[in-house]
């Protein structure tokens, strides 16, 4: 079983806001958030090779928007 580590986040007072706004809709707590967001730039940093672009969809209108992962 993997260890679990401890880390201090500092985070701007915006920040913190997103975070728990984040949390009440995903109904996660904060490090439930954070993990999440991990793994979600883990995937994106694994599928974004050189050339390749993200792109959102709307459902609706069809209208594509790029998403630029820095």
């Amino acid at each position: 079983m993997n260890k679990k580590r401890t880390m201090t986040l500092n985070l701007t007072e915006q920040e913190m806001k997103v975070l728990e706004e984040l949390a009440e809709k995903k109904d996660l707590n904060k490090t439930g958030v954070m993990k999440l967001a991990l793994r979600m730039l883990q995937v994106l940093d694994a599928r974004m090779e050189p050339g390749k672009k993200l792109l959102v969809e709307d459902e609706v209108t069809k209208e594509k928007s790029e998403l630029i992962i820095l």
